[in-house]
C-alpha cells in the first residue's frame, strides 16, 4: 500500500485510452484533444488509429475546453484528455463556454490527487473543489480499471451536460477479494450495522479497505461506502450515511468546496446528529514528495486513516 501503481506498466492513462480507442471503433462521433499532452494523457494509440478524429490544439488548455465546445454544438462526442493541474487554466471557460451553454463535453482528467515527484505545481488537488462549484457538471471519480470503463462509458452516452472522469497517476491499488465490480454511483462494503462508516472515493478506497483491516485487528468494526459518481451524489448514499453514530469522510483535495464538505451539509440537512469527522487537505499546497510520503503526511495513507479512526474515538469515548 505504497501509493505506487501494482503494475506501473499499465496505469490509468494507457486504460483510458484502449477504452476511448474501443469506444471510437464503434462510433464515429467520438474524437479526443490533448494540450500537447498526447503521450502523458495516453492517447498515442487514438492518434494513430483515429488520427482524422484526434486534435492536438498546443499548450492551450483553454482553447482546448472552447474547441471541444465548438464540436460538441455540431453533433460529436469530444473528448478532452488533460492532467488535473492544467485544467484549471480553463476554469473559465468551462463555466461560460460548456456549462453555462449546456453543451456535452467530457473532461479525462488524470494525474488526479497526489502525483508525486512531477512536484509542488502538479498536484491534482484542486479539480474537484474548481468543479463542484459550476453547475450542470457530472464528475466520476472510480477507484479500479473496470470503474473508470463505466464511467467514462456513461460520460459519453448518459450524460447530457459537462461530464468529467478523474482517475489518478499509476494503475491500480489493493482491491479486497470479496468487493466485485464498482457500480457507477457508489457501493458498500463492509457491515451495515456497524455504527461506524468511512466515506471516501477514487484511489483512497483501496487504503480504506487496508485501514478496515487494520482496526479489525484491534477490535474495530467499519463499513466503507465508496463514491464513484461524486457530483451529484445519489440522495440515497446520504439516507444510508445517517444511519451511523459515527462517520469519517477521507478526501484527496482540498478542503473548501470539497465533496466531504458537501457531504456534510447534506448529513446536516438530514438532521444526523451523529459524529462527522473530515480528514482533506488543508489551506495548503502540497510539497514535491512521493505518493506514498505525501499519503502519509496528510494521514490519507491505511495507517493514517487507522489512526485518525482510533483518536477520534478514544475522544468522544466510543470505542
Amino acid at each position: 500500500d505504497s501509493g505506487e501503481p501494482i503494475s506501473s506498466h499499465k496505469g490509468f492513462s494507457a486504460e483510458f485510452g484502449n477504452t476511448l480507442c474501443e469506444l471510437a471503433e464503434k462510433d464515429k462521433k467520438i474524437c479526443a484533444i490533448t494540450a500537447a499532452m498526447a503521450k502523458g494523457t495516453g492517447l498515442e494509440k487514438f492518434s494513430i488509429y483515429h488520427k482524422e478524429r484526434f486534435f492536438d490544439v498546443g499548450i492551450a488548455e483553454e482553447h482546448a475546453v472552447t474547441f471541444a465546445c465548438g464540436l460538441a454544438s455540431k453533433g460529436m462526442r469530444p473528448v478532452f484528455a488533460v492532467y488535473s493541474t492544467f485544467l484549471q487554466r480553463s476554469y473559465d471557460q468551462i463555466i461560460h463556454d460548456a456549462a453555462m451553454s449546456g453543451l456535452h463535453i467530457v473532461l479525462a482528467i488524470d494525474r488526479a490527487g497526489i502525483v508525486g515527484d512531477d512536484g509542488e505545481t502538479h498536484q491534482g488537488v484542486f479539480d474537484v473543489s474548481m468543479l463542484n462549484s459550476i453547475p450542470n457538471v457530472t464528475i466520476f471519480s472510480p477507484t479500479y480499471f473496470d470503474g473508470l470503463k463505466c464511467a467514462l462509458n456513461s460520460a459519453i452516452y448518459v450524460c447530457n451536460n459537462v461530464a468529467a472522469v478523474r482517475y489518478p497517476r499509476g494503475g491500480e491499488l489493493y482491491k479486497p477479494d470479496d468487493f466485485g465490480e464498482e457500480s457507477i454511483t457508489y457501493d458498500v462494503y463492509g457491515n451495515k450495522d456497524c455504527g461506524k462508516l468511512i466515506i471516501t472515493y477514487g484511489r483512497l478506497f483501496s487504503y480504506a479497505c487496508k485501514a478496515k483491516e487494520m482496526l479489525a485487528e484491534k477490535g474495530i468494526e467499519v463499513c466503507i461506502l465508496k463514491l464513484c459518481k461524486i457530483k451529484p451524489i445519489d440522495p440515497s448514499a446520504f439516507d444510508f450515511a445517517t444511519e451511523f453514530n459515527t462517520v469519517w469522510f477521507f478526501e484527496e483535495g482540498i478542503k473548501t468546496g470539497s465533496v466531504a464538505r458537501n457531504f456534510g451539509d447534506a448529513l446536516l440537512a438530514r438532521q444526523f446528529n451523529g459524529c462527522y469527522h473530515i480528514k482533506t487537505i488543508g489551506d495548503k499546497f502540497v510539497k514535491q514528495m512521493s505518493v506514498s510520503e505525501a499519503l502519509h503526511m496528510l494521514k490519507l495513507d491505511a495507517e493514517g486513516m487507522a489512526d485518525v479512526v482510533l483518536e477520534d474515538l478514544d475522544r468522544i469515548g466510543n470505542r
